[in-house]
């Protein structure tokens, strides 16, 4: 033990002669005072020149979105996707917490939501946004593809033509199924 402690003494006394004064408040007792220390340029404000027309932004008001339903757009000449346009835009979002938005592109794809916040009351109060919304492309074979969708307390709930269904349940298992649920709970003698 008193060997690691006079490591430690060692080490502590060889770092304190390499200190470079960043934390020391005694540090700067020997530098040099008439060595030259660059200052920082005043701040200087960019001024346009006159001629220069000045930019003032303009505040677009999204409209109202289309109903949830989606409608497929058909798309008249083969858009390559990076380098799709922005044919139509709207985001809203209001002081509530509501807001809706949405867009549509030149080579087919289209989307829109609009979400609300539910009080579900509790302590601490939970307010979730429902949401509501749809969206659409054509695929690669020419289809339209339109898929609407509720997420809400219940979950994301999607509905449309392009979402897989299952299987028909085969009739044995069917069977089996209604024979188990016949069968109920065994009795206690």
């Amino acid at each position: 033990m008193k060997f690691a402690v006079v490591i430690l003494a060692c080490v502590a006394a060889a770092s304190a002669q390499y200190n470079s004064g960043a934390y020391n408040p005694f540090g700067n007792q020997y530098r040099n005072p008439y060595k030259f220390q660059p200052t920082p340029a005043p701040y200087r404000p960019y001024r346009l020149p006159s001629s220069t027309p000045v930019y003032t932004p303009v505040v677009y008001k999204a409209s109202t979105p289309s109903p949830v339903v989606p409608v497929p757009i058909a798309v008249a000449r083969q858009v390559d996707a990076r380098n799709a346009q922005i044919v139509k835009f709207g985001n809203e979002a209001n002081p509530d917490g509501s807001y809706a938005y949405f867009y549509e592109t030149d080579n087919g794809i289209a989307a829109q939501e609009q979400g609300t916040p539910r009080n579900f009351g509790g302590n601490p109060p939970v307010v979730p946004v429902v949401a509501q919304g749809s969206f659409s492309w054509t695929s690669p074979e020419g289809e339209p593809i339109a898929i609407s969708y509720v997420a809400d307390e219940n979950g994301y709930q999607p509905s449309g033509n392009a979402i897989p269904t299952a299987p028909p349940v085969p009739a044995q298992i069917a069977r089996a199924l209604a024979y188990v649920a016949g069968r109920g709970a065994p009795l206690k003698k």
